[in-house]
């Protein structure tokens, strides 16, 4: 009999977490939603996910300015545009909308166009 009741434990976790991890973000305040204007994510993995990319653009725009601080060292004049820059393409977009990070070579300013990610 423990057995059983061992197993019938373990089995309502799983069920209990399966319905947190997939339906537990419906019921939040704004849906759930991470960032001002996106879609509310379909679950926490949906969450955890955007909050990751969120964490990969602020990286890519960190390493896009260090990179054009390093330029500015070796030349005087700021480059055209990012592609000059010699990092990969995939860096150069931003992972949650895939929209191109808006350069001003007259500023040598960065940022990403993303709806929430105007603070990065």
């Amino acid at each position: 009999m423990r057995l059983v009741g061992v197993l019938a434990a373990v089995a309502l976790i799983g069920i209990l977490a399966a319905v947190w991890l997939f339906y537990g973000a419906e019921n939040e305040p704004n849906g759930g939603a991470s960032a001002v204007g996106a879609p509310p994510p379909a679950s926490r993995v949906g969450e955890v996910q955007r909050a990751a990319e969120s964490v990969e653009c602020r990286n890519n725009l960190s390493q896009i300015r260090t990179a054009l601080q390093m330029r500015a060292t070796t030349e005087e004049t700021p480059p055209a545009s990012l592609q000059e820059l010699g990092l990969p393409a995939s860096m150069l977009v931003c992972p949650v909308s895939g929209q191109p990070y808006q350069y001003d070579p007259q500023t040598g300013q960065v940022r990403c166009p993303t709806p929430g990610h105007a603070s990065y």
